[in-house]
């Protein structure tokens, strides 16, 4: 459980320096794909992170952002990914999500999961 916590701390610290260095990043306040929920997108999110080894690098990653409407169609970071993070940071510190930790605490349970859920 401790170090899914880590996969989706540290992938959101790099999803944010990676955002700091975007040019008109975290602009919007994000909307959000259509027919997901704001939990739904942040847990398609976290089990991606915990899915694969070098998420930034991998297709299925870019997949996954694209669809909870983070990333545009050639895989590059739109302006809601920054204000996404910031809340997925929230999202992922909140106690109530700890269950969902559990039910992807490694990576073949999170691309179960991602197998499951992604539209």
């Amino acid at each position: 459980m401790k170090s899914s916590l880590t996969t989706v701390v540290i992938g959101i610290l790099i999803g944010m320096l990676l955002s700091a260095c975007a040019s008109g990043a975290g602009t919007a306040t994000g909307a959000g794909a259509p027919g997901l929920t704001d939990d739904e997108r942040h847990r398609l999110y976290a089990a991606a992170l915990s899915a694969i080894e070098s998420p930034l690098e991998s297709p299925s990653f870019k997949e996954v952002c694209q669809k909870i409407g983070v990333f545009d169609a050639q895989g590059n970071q739109n302006e809601n990914y920054m204000a996404f993070v910031q809340a997925h940071v929230e999202w992922a510190m909140n106690g109530d999500t700890e269950p969902f930790r559990t039910e992807i605490n490694s990576r073949e349970k999170a691309r179960a999961y991602l197998r499951n859920h992604l539209p």
